[in-house]
């Protein structure tokens, strides 16, 4: 009786410690059910409102997730509806190929391309610009099994850009065939700025044997330091200097009469940070 009672209750302590195992070990797979019910909640809220594409693909380049602003780019209304299918299906052809080729390179060496600014056209030739990190998707055991990515839209910053490009070639195109002499300085005299006629009168012909010189790199001191005064007086003052008959030598030494209008230039601030000149010859250098 004494050995069935010793018995009995060793096998009861075994239940209650087995038991009570069992009871810390569903509790940690609670746990661990809520961290993970967590990070999911997190990442999905994430790719639900996040304005950039983000994306996760396999070897083979095939979407394994995507977010809701990646969904809406391609026309549809739900990420689930990208899975398994690749740029291929949403993007042109080119574009396509290319990035299918940037994320194979990623996978074979794990390196990642960031920031790189490429020209993302949809496949119905819709115009897109994107700014676009990709990286190298690993698994537990540290093997590269795909890739994922980031992209934010850039069309409208890139428009803006060529637009901008596209006044300033007209703007440049202009200024430099006048035949009035431009230039502009800063405020330390330093030219940063001219067109062929200045270029011509000085005895040169690109910008970077003009850009960051000034007057006394071209002319003797004698002729330099009024000129040179001439500037400051303007700056000084913050007033333009308009349509003023003036002697001008140039850089053989050979005089002329000019017209000369020169005028302060002012940041977004309003300050004044140069000056721009304007001289029409009145005849040719003798």
């Amino acid at each position: 009786m004494t050995l069935l009672a010793l018995v009995a209750a060793w096998y009861g302590g075994e239940a209650i410690v087995l038991r009570q195992t069992n009871d810390e070990l569903e509790q940690r797979v609670q746990e661990r059910t809520r961290e993970l019910a967590h990070e999911q909640f997190l990442l999905r809220t994430l790719l639900d409102n996040v304005p950039d594409s983000i994306y996760f693909k396999d070897s083979k380049g095939r979407f394994l997730r995507s977010s809701s602003a990646q969904a809406k780019r391609f026309g549809l209304s739900d990420p689930a509806q990208a899975i398994g299918k690749t740029d291929f299906d949403f993007f042109a052809k080119a574009h396509a190929e290319e990035a299918f080729a940037d994320e194979q390179q990623i996978i074979q060496t794990g390196q990642p391309l960031i920031g790189m600014e490429e020209s993302s056209p949809l496949a119905d030739g819709t115009e897109r610009w994107v700014s676009t990190s990709k990286l190298p998707l690993r698994d537990k055991e540290g093997n590269t099994v795909g890739t994922f990515g980031i992209s934010r839209e850039i069309t409208d910053r890139k428009r803006a850009e060529q637009a901008l490009a596209k006044e300033h070639n007209v703007l440049h195109t202009l200024v430099d065939n006048l035949p009035d002499l431009v230039f502009i300085k800063d405020l330390k005299g330093r030219y940063v700025f001219d067109n062929a006629a200045h270029r011509a009168f000085l005895g040169v012909s690109t910008l970077d044997e003009v850009a960051g010189k000034t007057v006394f790199d071209f002319y003797p001191r004698e002729l330099a330091s009024p000129l040179h005064a001439d500037d400051e007086a303007v700056l000084a003052a913050g007033v333009p200097l308009l349509h003023r008959e003036e002697d001008l030598t140039d850089r053989k030494g050979r005089k002329t009469r000019a017209v000369t209008s020169k005028i302060p230039y002012r940041d977004a601030q309003h300050m004044v940070v140069g000056l721009v000149c304007i001289s029409r010859l009145l005849s040719e250098p003798k």
